[in-house]
């Protein structure tokens, strides 16, 4: 079956909506894994690279039976681009991560995430039968993830303690 990514306006914010690719009430499997990567701060013409590398790399994601949901998501408003996938493992996620679309977008396009005043957090971890909302995958990679302060690393990752399986 192929997936098909479906734009979601958002009602409240003119300037903010979100492609979504896949069905967040599917059966996690118990190796499967989260991963987020945000950005903030992104000047207007990084937010449009970032959305065009984004339309690159999401051609490849819905071809991906590995893949079982995505999330983009930005607002203009501060300049935020948000990446949330759930993958069957973590070894397929990064299978995915160092290879095509998204290995050369990551070697050739790395300064949108690590320059000027961005500030950009990356983070995965075990799913645990959850797929969390936007609001609370933006928590958990700003309060765990490796973080960089215009391309330079401010923390390393660590893991979420907490993160437990929640009831649907």
């Amino acid at each position: 079956m192929k997936k098909k990514w479906e734009k979601v306006l958002d009602p409240n914010n003119k300037y903010g909506g979100a492609f979504i690719l896949g069905e967040k009430d599917i059966e996690i499997p118990p190796d499967a894994v989260i991963s987020v990567t945000r950005g903030e701060q992104f000047n207007i013409p990084r937010l449009v690279i970032n959305g065009f590398l984004n339309q690159m790399i999401m051609k490849a994601m819905s071809k991906n039976e590995n893949l079982l949901y995505a999330e983009l998501k930005g607002q203009l408003e501060g300049g935020i681009g948000q990446t949330m996938t759930v993958w069957r493992t973590g070894k397929e996620m990064n299978s995915f991560r160092t290879s095509g679309s998204h290995n050369m977008a990551r070697k050739f396009f790395s300064w949108v995430f690590y320059s000027g005043k961005v500030q950009s957090y990356f983070l995965t971890w075990k799913a645990n039968g959850h797929i969390p909302t936007y609001e609370e995958a933006s928590e958990i990679v700003t309060t765990y993830g490796r973080h960089f302060d215009g391309g330079k690393l401010v923390r390393k990752a660590s893991q979420p303690a907490n993160i437990d399986k929640r009831p649907s």
